[in-house]
């Protein structure tokens, strides 16, 4: 009797191909000393890619840092994870600066004209054609060309800008070896799932099965704003900005076109701040007009989210508040609840409306011996709040950030969601905002207005999109 063929299951990576051709012949040169598996070096690169959408620039850089923990990848990867990332370090792959935080360190991508050009050097010194680098055997390589789709400018579709767009469909095979850290993210959010409560069960189950988006029209959007965005470049690091908004913004489409089929869809709640994240989380606003059914949907977000949410923190400091505390609490209160609060700052600091967000960012995020000129206008108009919100960072400034967002999962995931299901209307979040069916516009705004009145007494200013 035939034995029965067995069934191979696999995971696809969309990564650049300049990246994964760096990588390649580096690894074909003999550079890496150490026993490896070739797929984990891929998996690493794919999280540097695909988080860089969600972490923003650290302060005093121009550019963005991803955090690497050390406790995560000890756990995916095992003892020999060092050598991975040492590898990626000393080749030029990735780049860090030693910076270390929380138990991370933090590393970055290079442009592609720096991947070429280390890659043509290598080709040159070694005497070989590409053609010749070998190819790991658990590796299924297909190239993807993402401006094929793409009405791009004649005036902007030059050869250099070209390369850029062009990627790789890296499909691996999954093995009991190499399971853990192929498809450990997806089993870990479905044992989230399943041990959920109800509403969020049912939320995440929802979001599995009806979170889709048009890959070919938001690809072919992102790529001819790439391309402007290289052609309007006054700087290098301006174009490697416009690289890195790029890469991750595909490598966002991607994961979700691949969804459960390419385990690549992702809905898990974070244990630090409360929060419910997901492939949506991570997409650009702009990208929303892609997701299948889209046109169908309404968009309802607190205006003025934080800002308004700390109004329940203050609440806190009323009792025996004095009467300029209280006086300034009563102004901060109706600025923003009438979610005119960005717009308060402007006439404040006399500056534009987009500079005033950044002016709160550095006020209520920073740590507290940061921006103190940028700070001062706050801080003489809100005395007495300034030192409320510097109290809440003395021992680190994330503290009052992360306090905020375990109030907004609260309100939004536990209060404002729930009673959604248990209406049978199940949402798509995005923090501070829900995403429903416009037929069940009307009762979503109910039951918003209902949890922001317990919770405020008043019903903020909710914006419709």
């Amino acid at each position: 009797m035939a034995k029965k063929k067995a069934y191979k299951k696999y995971r696809t990576l969309h990564l650049p191909k300049a990246i994964v051709d760096n990588l390649l012949l580096k690894l074909h040169l003999g550079f890496a000393d150490f026993d490896y598996k070739p797929e984990i070096f891929l998996i690493i690169l794919n999280e540097i890619i695909s988080k860089s959408s969600i972490f923003k620039k650290k302060e005093n850089y121009s550019y963005k840092f991803i955090p690497l923990y050390s406790k995560y990848l000890k756990a995916k990867y095992g003892n020999s994870y060092p050598n991975y990332i040492r590898f990626l370090v000393n080749q030029g792959i990735i780049w860090n600066d030693n910076y270390y935080k929380n138990k991370a360190t933090y590393y970055y991508l290079f442009d592609t004209n720096k991947y070429l050009k280390d890659y043509n050097k290598l080709l040159s010194i070694h005497n070989i054609i590409s053609e010749d680098i070998d190819t790991p055997y658990c590796f299924t390589i297909t190239e993807q060309n993402l401006s094929e789709s793409t009405e791009i400018p004649k005036d902007l579709n030059n050869r250099k800008n070209r390369i850029s767009i062009v990627w790789y469909a890296v499909k691996i095979v999954i093995t009991p070896k190499n399971k853990k850290y192929l498809t450990s993210s997806y089993n870990d959010d479905s044992t989230f799932i399943n041990n959920a409560p109800k509403h969020i069960k049912k939320m995440g189950s929802h979001f599995r099965n009806n979170f889709k988006i048009d890959a070919e029209k938001a690809i072919a959007f992102s790529t001819t704003q790439y391309f402007r965005n290289i052609d309007k470049a006054e700087s290098e690091e301006e174009k490697l900005k416009a690289y890195n908004k790029y890469i991750s913004r595909v490598s966002s489409i991607k994961a979700i076109e691949g969804g459960k089929n390419l385990k690549s869809i992702y809905f898990k709640r974070s244990k630090t701040n409360g929060r419910i994240d997901t492939n949506l989380t991570n997409l650009s606003s702009d990208l929303r007009q892609f997701i299948v059914g889209y046109e169908d949907m309404v968009y309802l977000d607190l205006k003025n989210a934080q800002p308004v949410l700390f109004n329940i923190i203050l609440k806190e400091h009323l009792i025996n508040a004095t009467e300029d505390l209280k006086k300034e609490i009563d102004q901060y209160f109706k600025n923003t609840i009438n979610g005119n609060w960005y717009e308060h700052l402007q006439e404040l600091y006399n500056t534009t409306r987009e500079e005033s967000k950044n002016l709160w960012m550095k006020i209520a995020y920073s740590k507290n011996k940061s921006y103190k000129d940028d700070k001062k206008v706050f801080k003489d108009a809100y005395p007495n709040i300034y030192k409320i919100i510097a109290s809440h960072k003395t021992k680190d400034h994330s503290d009052l950030a992360i306090k905020l967002q375990k109030i907004e999962s609260d309100i939004f995931i536990d209060k404002i969601c729930r009673k959604l299901v248990e209406k049978e209307i199940i949402p798509f979040t995005i923090h501070d905002a829900v995403i429903v069916k416009k037929e069940h516009k009307e009762i979503t705004l109910k039951i918003m207005e209902s949890v922001f009145r317990d919770a405020l007494g008043v019903v903020p200013c909710i914006k419709e999109e």
